[in-house]
């Protein structure tokens, strides 16, 4: 599919964002960077983070305004049928305007495209809901789908991203419920959506797709490894199944699940160190401190105050370990923080707006002898 935003000045971006990167590192000059920045120009419009939200408010609001007026036309015919005419005149009018600003103007993701796009696609979906009130939610789902899924391969947007993924997830979970057997084969079922997922994801090479490409990469991880977690199949089971007891009941295949409680963090964690792959050893870390609340929760003796204090003890001799066996790189690791910081400048500019004002004059200057001879100057 075609995609809306310049591929080029897309690729041009992403250098000058390396080379941003190795300006901070000290890795390039400031003229080499500026020659960077020429031989690689882009032409986006991508505003400051505050400037991006404040742009999706007023796009949105606009967007309310110009549903509420082509709704005079169609006052009189209050019928489903002449609202969903309506939503899908106001789905057309967002696309085409979103399209003329991205191709004129430059925008990318700068907030007004976005507030465009999502109402797009809410006015899209309206006719679905208005149309078929009682119909299964499978059917809302592969309709958001096949909405969603064009939307992702033409801008590439995040949220769109993050919706689509859990609408998959959500009409696996409502189709695999229908019959006995999808429920005790539910958690399996996602562990394998997830890996199928994360591995589509990894197959990208492009740019353009890149953001997309991690957000699915972070979603398919955690839902991997949830989907074998004791306590959320545990309690998960009990939910579905309506259990009212004061401990939910134990499960089938416990040991199977206590087992991959345990070792998929491990394995994010040690494939995340071999591959240097950082969003897998963080979501390691992250899954191996759930893994623990998962044990506390059904087997701890320890108090709370207890279990904080020896996960922090524990925490601190690990950080400082790692801190001092790492001062010295070793297997391509080291403790020295990687990339720059996304406000880096954010320091610069409070202090321009504070301190970078135009002195004001002052007639009275104390040391300089312009008034009643408080000073050292001959004038009086």
């Amino acid at each position: 599919m075609k995609k809306a935003y310049n591929e080029n000045w897309i690729e041009n971006l992403h250098i000058q964002q390396t080379a941003s990167a190795w300006l901070s590192k000290n890795l390039l000059t400031k003229e080499q960077y500026e020659q960077v920045k020429a031989l690689f120009p882009e032409q986006f419009y991508r505003p400051g983070i505050f400037v991006k939200i404040g742009l999706f408010f007023f796009a949105t609001i606009a967007c309310s305004f110009f549903v509420g007026f082509v709704s005079i036309f169609f006052i009189d015919s209050g019928s489903e049928i002449g609202f969903s005419f309506l939503s899908l005149i106001c789905a057309v009018c967002f696309t085409v305007f979103l399209e003329y600003l991205i191709k004129n103007r430059g925008l990318f993701h700068s907030g007004v495209d976005n507030a465009l796009l999502y109402a797009a696609v809410s006015a899209a979906m309206v006719p679905v809901f208005m149309l078929f009130e009682n119909a299964g939610f499978w059917i809302y789902g592969i309709v958001a789908l096949a909405i969603l899924i064009p939307v992702i391969l033409r801008y590439a947007d995040l949220l769109a991203t993050l919706i689509a993924f859990g609408v998959l997830f959500t009409l696996l979970a409502d189709l695999m419920m229908k019959f006995p057997l999808g429920k005790a084969l539910l958690p399996f079922s996602v562990m394998i959506l997830s890996v199928v997922v994360y591995f589509m994801a990894k197959k990208n090479k492009s740019l353009y797709y890149q953001d997309c490409q991690k957000v699915l990469e972070v979603l398919s991880l955690f839902t991997f490894y949830l989907g074998g977690n004791y306590f959320v199949v545990r309690e998960g089971n009990a939910l579905m199944n309506d259990f009212s007891l004061p401990v939910s009941p134990q499960i089938s295949f416990a040991p199977l699940f206590y087992f991959f409680t345990i070792i998929i963090p491990l394995a994010y964690i040690v494939t995340g160190l071999r591959k240097h792959d950082r969003i897998l050893f963080i979501i390691g870390l992250l899954a191996f401190a759930f893994s623990i609340f998962t044990y506390r929760s059904y087997f701890s003796q320890l108090t709370p105050s207890q279990e904080l204090a020896v996960a922090g003890a524990l925490m601190i001799f690990i950080a400082w370990a790692a801190i001092r066996y790492l001062h010295t790189p070793k297997h391509e690791l080291c403790d020295e923080p990687d990339g720059r910081r996304k406000l880096a400048n954010l320091e610069a500019i409070l202090v321009a707006q504070n301190l970078g004002q135009t002195p004001h004059e002052n007639g009275i200057e104390f040391g300089g002898g312009n008034f009643g001879g408080g000073g050292a100057g001959e004038v009086y």
